[in-house]
């Protein structure tokens, strides 16, 4: 019995005998990954923004102050800002302007009421966005920023297809969706973007409607408190029988909202806009916006 016992006892013996030296040729032939350099820069910058009451995200400006370089937020809010060797002379920190005139940020920050808001602030070194610092996590993303409405500017004509020399009746609203009063300026106090109504396409200049005033005519200095809105019609003639070409356009009126970044006129932000943003792919919207908004002001055919 006793021998039958050291029989079994020696095969076992042997068996985790051959097992040990099967784990050590296994380990021998394992090869072994060196570790990975954590990445420190990248070429692009990314991001997301989310907007309030809208079913599509695009027409935001994605802007960088000093650096003067922007892009427009696709259909899905996403966007990705390239940079290259000519960059590299920068090695500095730089503001990131989320903008939209209709809508605020909630974390906006501004260094004094003359400045820039901003919502992000980046580290480029010779040109190349430094990762996990400042704003910007360890794969190159700011965090998805949500845009608040502030208010909502709408408007509508009395029909949709015109002819050069009919009249047009042009009716807009801006309805305050904020929890604070919001004071409108309108043209004929000197707003920004022109004294008259426009029809604007981006594929031409944008022409003028005859008529004086705009539908914000009644006063020069509007406050709408929280939950109101102001309204105002106004009928202009449709003229200009060699420069307007038929096609569809957007019927927009100029105001300005106090306090908005756009109304820095002589900055390089409000430059920048008047001159690049006609320029810029800007997701799955119509190109007929003058500036970045979410604005549905409403949209007409001219016909022969």
């Amino acid at each position: 019995m006793l021998k039958h016992i050291r029989s079994i006892f020696n095969v076992l013996h042997c068996i985790l005998i051959i097992i040990a030296s099967l784990l050590v040729l296994s380990c021998k032939d394992k090869i072994v990954d060196p570790p990975q350099e954590k990445q420190l820069y990248s070429p692009m910058l990314r991001g997301k923004v989310i907007i309030e009451n809208q079913t599509e995200y695009s027409n935001a400006l994605i802007y960088i102050d000093s650096l003067n370089r922007g892009v427009s937020t696709d259909s899905s809010g996403n966007f990705t800002i390239y940079f290259s060797e000519k960059d590299s002379v920068y090695s500095e920190v730089f503001k990131v302007v989320y903008f939209l005139n209709d809508y605020d940020i909630p974390d906006e920050k501004f260094d004094n009421k003359f400045s820039l808001r901003y919502s992000a602030k980046i580290m480029l070194v010779k040109g190349k966005l430094k990762l996990d610092t400042l704003d910007v996590d360890s794969e190159g993303n700011i965090k998805t920023k949500v845009m608040k409405q502030i208010v909502r500017v709408e408007g509508w004509t009395d029909k949709y297809e015109y002819r050069v020399g009919d009249t047009i009746t042009f009716t807009a609203r801006v309805t305050n969706l904020s929890d604070r009063t919001i004071h409108i300026v309108t043209t004929i106090c000197g707003g920004s973007l022109g004294r008259n109504d426009f029809l604007y396409n981006d594929k031409y200049i944008a022409f003028r409607l005859n008529g004086y005033l705009p539908p914000f005519n009644a006063e020069c200095n509007i406050d709408v408190q929280s939950g109101q809105y102001y309204e105002g019609t106004v009928s202009d003639l449709i003229f200009g029988s060699q420069s307007l070409i038929p096609d569809e356009y957007i019927v927009a009126t100029p105001f300005q909202i106090e306090g908005r970044t756009l109304n820095h006129l002589e900055s390089k932000f409000y430059k920048y806009i008047v001159e690049e943003w006609d320029k810029i792919h800007r997701g799955a919207s119509p190109k007929l916006d003058l500036f970045p908004n979410k604005y549905k002001f409403p949209h007409i055919k001219i016909i022969k």
